[in-house]
């Protein structure tokens, strides 16, 4: 078996008493898109942020590239290569859309294709009339095609999308699900939370069901349709 991208081995994630991660163990190799399905309160988000080190696992390890990174502060972790786009999206109320883009700029240093600010334009051209809007200004959508913009310029190896298309219009989500299947095209590795299972199923090779903080599901999509009474009970479809 070839070397992870990304493997998290046995963490443990506590909120003070409340212990939310039970020994949680996955990989995810290099060109690969997996999902991340479970019900609100499953440890998804918790999940996220224990491999950014937003939330540092109180046992356990996490590797990204080979290398143990579970000391490793959560600015370094980005520079390594893994890009966030948050439930929040996190855009700046004092940047411009064009600021978001231009300070996020990182040069490409894998082979997969590169990702710069012409790319992200033509690919979100709702972003080319807003340049000089400020971030605050967009509408929901628009703020979350700058948010996977933003993460887009620097040129990534694992992209990590919580809640992708929560609270979008219909066309707006599938404009994202399009786009997500361009950046899996383009070599970069994705781990993508959010319910619609009939998009995550056709757009991910693998899929990852929390229950409680611990593995309930982790197979391909294959493998997804014939547990599908078992994940469909878990997800409370």
């Amino acid at each position: 078996m070839s070397a992870a991208l990304l493997e998290v081995s046995n963490i443990n994630t506590l909120y003070g008493r409340s212990h939310i991660l039970h020994d949680l163990s996955f990989r995810l190799d290099k060109g690969e898109s997996m999902s991340l399905m479970g019900r609100n309160g499953m440890g998804k988000t918790t999940t996220l942020k224990s491999i950014l080190g937003i939330v540092p696992p109180r046992s356990g390890h996490v590797y990204f590239c080979g290398e143990d990174i579970s000391k490793v502060p959560t600015w370094k972790r980005m520079r390594l290569g893994i890009a966030y786009v948050p439930e929040n999206r996190g855009i700046f109320h004092n940047l411009t859309v064009k600021e978001h883009l231009q300070m996020a700029a990182r040069p490409n240093s894998d082979d997969q294709t590169s990702w710069d600010y012409d790319r992200v334009l033509e690919t979100f051209p709702r972003l080319q009339e807003r340049l000089s809007n400020l971030g605050t200004e967009l509408s929901g959508g628009e703020q979350q095609m700058l948010a996977i913009g933003r993460a887009l310029v620097t040129n990534p190896s694992l992209m990590i999308l919580d809640e992708a298309t929560e609270g979008l219009a219909p066309l707006i989500r599938r404009d994202i699900w399009s786009v997500i299947a361009t950046i899996r095209e383009s070599g970069i590795s994705t781990i993508v939370v959010d319910k619609n299972i009939k998009a995550l199923r056709k757009l991910c090779d693998r899929h990852l069901v929390l229950v409680k903080g611990r593995v309930h599901f982790d197979g391909c999509s294959e493998e997804l349709d014939k547990s599908q009474e078992k994940v469909e009970a878990a997800l409370s479809l």
